[in-house]
């Protein structure tokens, strides 16, 4: 049976539980809260007790965002086929451990076992029916005791029945940490590295209501990923490994400073030794879903032009304006029938309905004039039923002086490729939480020829820390496949750039920790000695928005270190 994790009638909400003006009480979980650390918990709130949801400076952070997919012979490019074969080294993950956050695991690919034997140490089913138990707070585990016996089953799918129905986690597992399996010409980064899997459960049907996301697609919540981390957490340390954890998913919702639990999460984790988190920058450079504009004393009004598609029209979208602090920002919304209406600035607290007579249209809107985390001005529409064609925002500061402004929509898979900005800029794209300060934030290129992979985000954040931090092959690269057809097949995003680079965080930890070369290394050391020796360009200037710190390859890594 569910319970409120999984319930459609109840809504989640993360919270600081131990900021508390009433000094720190016990908490205890149960099935209406749940700890993720010593900072963060989620709350879950039957939807009958509560006002319906309503975005302002508190909640703003509170409310889960939501993530999706970044993706749409790479190991020599890497350096680390020569480390795998190396005489001396021959690191391949031997003693450590990979997490795939993700979409779960297809375990009967050969990627995943051999014979009888499965490099899975468990799985945890976020979306199965299953109550609360010592080491997860909903769905299902399953022990490699259980998935061996799957694999020698006649039925695999009565004794574990855990799928991967999209594959995306299939191949971000395959790529990190496959089996090498010659035959194919195919080799995880980390092949002896153990697997710990999460199948993230879908996110629910009111936070796809709230931001108007489609509810067809795979979209994922995030108290369910920041819960997913807390286990594989909880596993490594049980297992007592260095662990290497893989998000190959993303969000353009925020600030992009950084900031928000999520990343708050992956930046206390990195700073801690046997822990390292690779995330996905990316595939937002030519989307067309980020607008940025400077206001000066001169030039205190802009005006920003949006195509609305035809997709669109049926439910809607969501957008998000961020205005830097510390000035404060008007907004007048035109129809393409050329109608305006003005966002009050004085309504903080509620949501502002914005009803057009000669387009049938409703668009919400909450200003926040001080947004609690940042500080920034966050103005948050959503459009129902817009009407196709050219809107605008006309936008002035109410300060004189020079200041710079966002938008962003959402990331492709929550949007059609039909509505984007008319002027946007590349620039700024990395998505969350690949905008963590901390994380491995990893950018895609074509290995064959040297090339940026043409989708990917752009850097930086807008705390002007470098992001992406480097780049991985990424491009047509070979990795499992699920499905009719071939059990290998090439791939392309951001994601798989990701999942190369936490294998070759494994391989990193086997040489420091397992064989006790650098008894203390931390997340921040693999990110650290990556960059250290990262292939650059000569005529190029690093770090680089684009490429970061350069293209990632252990083996000159390892020629630095001598």
């Amino acid at each position: 049976m569910s319970v409120p994790a999984q319930d459609q009638q109840y809504e989640n909400f993360i919270i600081r539980y131990k900021q508390n003006i009433q000094g720190v009480p016990e908490y205890q979980p149960d099935e209406t809260f749940q700890i993720i650390n010593d900072l963060f918990g989620v709350l879950y709130v039957p939807m009958r007790e509560i006002p319906e949801l309503q975005l302002n400076s508190y909640s703003y952070s509170s409310i889960p965002r939501c993530y999706t997919y970044m993706d749409t012979g790479a190991l020599s490019a890497s350096g680390v086929t020569r480390l795998h074969g190396h005489p001396y080294l021959k690191l391949k993950g031997s003693g450590t451990l990979v997490a795939i956050i993700d979409s779960g695991i297809d375990y009967l690919h050969p990627a995943f076992h051999r014979g009888m034997t499965s490099k899975i140490l468990s799985i945890w089913d976020q979306e199965l029916d299953g109550g609360m138990t010592e080491k997860i707070p909903f769905g299902r585990e399953f022990t490699r005791v259980e998935i061996e016996q799957a694999l020698s089953a006649e039925n695999p799918w009565e004794v574990v029945p855990s799928m991967d129905k999209s594959g995306h986690g299939t191949g971000v597992a395959a790529t990190a940490a496959g089996y090498s399996i010659e035959k194919e010409g195919f080799s995880g980064a980390a092949p002896e590295a153990e697997l710990v899997i999460v199948k993230l459960k879908q996110a629910k049907r009111y936070l796809r209501d709230f931001y108007l996301l489609p509810q067809d697609a795979d979209i994922y919540q995030e108290d369910d990923i920041m819960l997913a981390i807390a286990y594989v957490l909880r596993v490594a340390a049980e297992n007592q490994k260095p662990l290497s954890i893989c998000i190959g998913l993303g969000s353009s919702m925020g600030a992009h400073q950084g900031e928000g639990p999520l990343n708050e999460y992956i930046n206390s984790i990195a700073a801690f030794s046997q822990n390292a988190v690779s995330v996905s920058a990316g595939n937002e450079g030519t989307a067309r879903h980020h607008y940025m504009k400077t206001l000066t004393a001169v030039n205190m009004r802009d005006t920003i032009e949006l195509r609305v598609g035809e997709k669109e029209s049926t439910r809607g979208f969501m957008l998000e304006f961020w205005g830097d602090s510390p000035n404060f920002y008007s907004m007048t919304i035109q129809s393409p029938a050329g109608e305006q209406l003005s966002v009050s600035t004085s309504l903080k607290n509620s949501t502002q309905e914005l009803s057009f007579v000669f387009v049938e249209t409703k668009v919400l809107v909450n200003y926040v004039p001080i947004e609690r985390r940042t500080g920034n001005t966050l103005i948050f529409i959503r459009f129902l039923h817009p009407a196709v064609g050219i809107w605008k925002f006309l936008v002035g500061e109410r300060i004189p002086g020079e200041s710079r402004f966002h938008m962003w929509l959402p990331v492709r898979g929550m949007i059609s490729d039909d509505t984007y900005f008319l002027e946007p800029s590349p620039e700024y794209t990395v998505t969350s939480p690949g905008d963590a300060a901390d994380a491995m934030t990893v950018t895609a290129y074509q290995y064959r020829d040297n090339s940026l992979y043409v989708q990917a985000s752009r850097g930086y954040n807008t705390e002007n820390v470098v992001k992406p931090d480097f780049a991985a092959p990424g491009v047509d690269i070979l990795t499992a496949s699920i499905g009719a057809g071939a059990e290998f097949a090439p791939a392309t995003g951001t994601s798989l750039a990701a999942a190369q680079t936490a294998g070759i965080a494994a391989l990193l930890f086997e040489w420091s920790l397992i064989r006790e070369n650098e008894p203390y290394f931390t997340g921040n050391s693999v990110k650290n000695y990556l960059s250290r020796g990262a292939v650059r360009d000569l005529n190029l200037i690093y770090p680089n928005p684009e490429w970061g710190y350069g293209r990632l390859d252990l083996y000159h890594t390892f020629e630095l270190l001598t």
